[in-house]
C-alpha cells in the first residue's frame, strides 16, 4: 500500500514534505518553484503526491523565482489556490511583482513558500524573509516544526485567500531537513474542480500609478482584517502561568530552543507567547502578555521584527515592561539560534554568572572536509582548462569570475580556480564591469546552464551591446545538479517528468549576435585549452562564449548502472609515478597520495574513468585498470 494514500494516518515526514502534503491538502492546483536548498524537496515531494493520487495539480521548476511567483499569480487571478516555492535568496528576485500583487489583490489563496537559511549553511547570505513581508504590507506565517508546517501552510491558503493578499509562509532549514510524525488530512480534491475564470478588471489590474493610488488604501483596510483573524490560535498559543517575573515572547523554530532552555534551567511555569505570525501583528495578545510580565525576552531568528514591534506596542499602550533580545545585545541578530544562546540570554537576564550553565559533554572540533567537485566532474576539466590557458597564453594573469552552482566547489583548495561568487548571474555582469574599468587582465566568467537561464542572459546582451572584452565559460551539464538534479531548459523534461523542449544555449548566444562560440568536450583537456584561448583571443573585439557540454557524471553513473554498466577505474603505475602530486592538485575525491611510499593512488571504487588525471599526469603513470602491468 502506498503510505501517501493511508488517510488520517501518521507517517515521518521530513518539514519539506510536510509543507509539500499541506499544500495538495490545501486545494494548491498550481505550484511552481526554483530549485534551491533548503527548500528543493517541496516540488517534488507535490509532484509524487498528486501522481499517486491521481490529483489535477500542475507543477513547474520555472526558470526563475520571479517568473515562478508570476505563473502561481496568475493562477490566483483565475481563482485557482497556488503557490511559490523558493529559498530565502529567491525572494530577493519576486519582490517587483510580490509587491505589485498586494496592490491589485488576488482571487485564489496565493502562497510564497520560502525557505530561510539563519547560519547560513548552504547559502552566500542569510536574509531574513520576513522584511520581504513588511515592505510589500502582506501576511507572513512562521511554523516551530515540521508538524505544524504542514497544518499551517493550509490555514495560510485560507488566509490569504479570504483577506485577497498574497502571504510568505517562512520556514528555516532545521525544519526543512526536520523529521517528525505528520497526521494525513484529505486531499481536498473540492478545490481543484474550480473552474479558472480570469475575470477581467483593469482598475485593479492594469497597475498604472493612478489606478494604484486607488488601490494602496484597501491594501492596508485588507492588512487590517487579516490582523483580526491572526488574534486567535492557531496564530497566536500562550502556554505556562498567566503572569509572572518575566516571560517569553517567540516565533518559529526557536520555540523548541526556548522549551529546552527552560527545562535545562529547571523551571516549568513560564508564561510564553508563540507567534505564529509575525505580520500583520496582532496587538491586542501582546499589549495583554506584556502587562502580564515584568520582564520579557524576545527570542526570534535572525532580524528583531517581532521584537522592535513589541518595544512598540509596550510604549504605545504605557506598558512599563522591560524587554530583552537582539537590540539589548542579550541575543545576535545573525546565525542560528540555539538552546545555548537562549540559555545565555536567559541566565544575562536574571543576572546570574554564565557559569551556572548547565554543563554538558561536547566532542571535540572534527577536522572539516572540504567540499569538493565530484570525481569524474566535468567541472573540474573545464577549470583545469582554463587554468592552463591563462598560464600558457598569459603567463598565469587573468581573472576568473565564479556564480551560483555546484561549480562553487571549484573555489575551493587545491583548485582555487574562482575568484568570486556572489549572486546568480553575477558573473558575467561583474566581468562586463570589471571590463570597462580599465583592467589590462584577461577575464573569464564561469557560469552554468540553469544559471545563465536564470539571470545570465541580461548581462551577456549588456556585453554583447557594450563590446566587453570578456570569455564566458558555460557550463553545460544539462541538469540543475547542486540542488539535486531538477530539470532545467537544457534537460528535455518537466518537473512532472514529461518530455519538454530543449533550449541550447548557443542558440541564444548567437541570437544575441555573440560572434565567436565553441563547444568543447570538458573531459579532453588539450581541445578545451585550446578552445579557452581561441576564445580569449577573439574577445578582444566584444565577448565570446566556449561551452563545456557533458551531462552531469551523476546522472550519466545512474543510466549507466540501469544498463549493467561500470565504467573502467585507472590505475596508478607506481614504477612511472615520481610522487610530483600534480593529479592530487585536481582535488579528485578518487586520488590519494601516499606520503610513505611517496605515491599517488587511485581509490577504484570512487573512480569513474574520466581520464582527467591521465591526460595531466606529466609522467604518463596514470592508465586504465585493464592495462596494469
Amino acid at each position: 500500500m502506498k503510505l501517501i494514500e493511508i488517510e488520517k494516518y501518521r507517517v515521518l515526514m521530513t518539514g519539506n514534505e510536510a509543507i509539500a502534503r499541506g499544500l495538495i491538502e490545501g486545494g494548491v492546483s498550481v505550484a511552481t518553484a526554483y530549485p534551491g536548498t533548503p527548500s528543493s524537496e517541496i516540488l517534488s515531494a507535490l509532484v509524487r503526491i498528486s501522481k499517486e493520487n491521481d490529483l489535477p495539480v500542475y507543477a513547474e521548476w520555472a526558470v526563475n523565482e520571479k517568473v515562478a511567483f508570476e505563473i502561481s499569480f496568475a493562477a490566483s487571478l483565475c481563482g485557482l489556490r497556488a503557490a511559490a516555492i523558493m529559498k530565502h535568496l529567491g525572494t530577493h528576485w519576486i519582490l517587483d511583482p510580490l509587491a505589485v500583487s498586494a496592490v491589485t489583490g488576488i482571487k485564489g489563496g496565493l502562497v510564497v513558500v520560502s525557505a530561510d537559511d539563519p547560519a547560513p549553511l548552504s547559502s552566500q547570505s542569510s536574509t531574513d524573509t520576513r522584511n520581504h513581508a513588511k515592505l510589500a504590507h502582506i501576511i507572513a506565517v512562521e511554523p516551530s516544526d515540521p508538524a505544524e508546517a504542514k497544518e499551517l501552510v493550509k490555514e495560510t491558503i485560507d488566509i490569504s485567500e479570504k483577506v485577497g493578499l498574497p502571504a510568505i509562509f517562512r520556514y528555516t532549514d532545521r525544519i526543512a531537513h526536520g523529521r517528525a510524525p505528520i497526521v494525513l488530512g484529505e486531499l481536498n480534491e473540492g478545490m481543484r474542480k474550480i473552474v479558472p475564470n480570469f475575470k477581467k478588471d483593469p482598475d485593479k489590474l492594469v497597475s498604472i500609478a493612478p489606478n494604484a493610488r486607488k488601490n494602496i488604501p484597501e491594501l492596508f483596510k485588507k492588512l487590517e482584517k487579516a490582523k483580526e483573524l491572526v488574534s486567535k490560535p492557531p496564530w497566536i498559543i500562550r502556554e505556562g502561568s498567566s503572569s509572572g517575573e518575566f516571560g517569553i515572547i517567540t516565533s518559529g523554530s526557536p520555540y523548541h530552543d526556548v522549551k529546552e532552555a527552560l527545562s535545562l534551567m529547571g523551571i516549568d511555569e513560564v508564561p510564553l507567547l508563540k507567534l505564529c505570525v509575525s505580520n500583520p501583528l496582532p496587538e491586542k495578545p501582546i499589549s495583554d502578555f506584556l502587562s502580564s510580565v515584568d520582564e520579557v525576552l524576545v527570542a526570534e531568528e535572525l532580524d528583531p521584527i517581532i521584537e522592535l514591534e513589541v518595544f512598540r506596542i509596550a510604549f504605545s499602550n504605557g506598558i512599563p515592561v522591560k524587554i530583552y533580545g537582539k537590540s539589548t545585545g542579550h541575543l545576535k541578530p545573525y546565525g542560528e539560534l540555539t538552546t545555548d544562546k537562549i540559555l545565555r540570554a536567559l541566565l544575562l537576564m536574571q543576572g546570574k554568572n554564565l557559569d551556572s550553565m548547565p554543563s554538558k559533554t561536547v566532542a571535540g572540533d572534527v577536522p572539516r572536509r572540504i567540499p569538493q567537485l565530484c570525481s569524474g566532474c566535468s567541472h573540474r576539466g573545464a577549470y583545469i582548462s582554463i587554468k592552463n590557458a591563462l598560464k600558457k597564453a598569459f603567463g598565469g594573469r587573468g581573472i576568473v569570475l565564479g556564480d551560483r552552482g555546484c561549480y562553487n566547489q571549484g573555489g575551493n583548495p587545491p583548485l582555487r580556480a574562482i575568484d568570486t561568487a556572489i549572486a546568480m548571474g553575477s558573473s558575467i555582469g561583474m566581468a562586463v564591469g570589471l571590463a570597462k574599468s580599465g583592467l589590462n587582465e584577461p577575464i573569464i566568467t564561469v557560469i552554468g546552464d540553469s544559471t545563465f537561464f536564470h539571470a545570465g542572459i541580461p548581462p551577456l546582451i549588456d556585453a554583447y551591446v557594450h563590446k566587453a572584452p570578456i570569455v564566458v565559460a558555460l557550463l553545460d551539464n544539462s541538469w540543475t545538479s547542486m540542488t539535486g538534479h531538477q530539470p532545467n531548459p537544457r534537460t528535455g523534461r518537466n518537473a512532472m517528468g514529461d518530455p519538454a523542449p530543449t533550449v541550447l544555449p548557443e542558440r541564444i548566444a548567437e541570437g544575441i549576435g555573440i560572434q565567436f562560440i565553441q563547444v568543447a568536450d570538458p573531459y579532453d583537456i588539450a581541445e578545451s585549452e585550446k578552445a579557452i584561448i581561441r576564445a580569449l583571443l577573439a574577445a578582444k573585439e566584444g565577448p565570446a562564449m566556449v561551452i563545456f557540454r557533458r551531462e552531469c557524471v551523476l546522472q550519466e553513473l545512474r543510466r549507466l548502472r540501469k544498463e549493467g554498466i561500470r565504467p573502467e577505474p585507472l590505475k596508478v603505475d607506481p614504477t612511472k609515478c615520481t610522487g610530483c602530486r600534480t593529479c592530487i592538485k585536481i582535488g579528485c575525491p578518487a586520488l590519494e597520495f601516499n606520503f610513505t611510499t611517496n605515491r599517488a593512488r587511485i581509490i577504484e571504487e570512487k573512480c569513474v574513468g574520466c581520464s582527467i588525471c591521465a591526460q595531466i599526469c606529466p609522467s604518463n603513470a596514470i592508465l586504465p585498470k585493464s592495462r596494469e602491468v
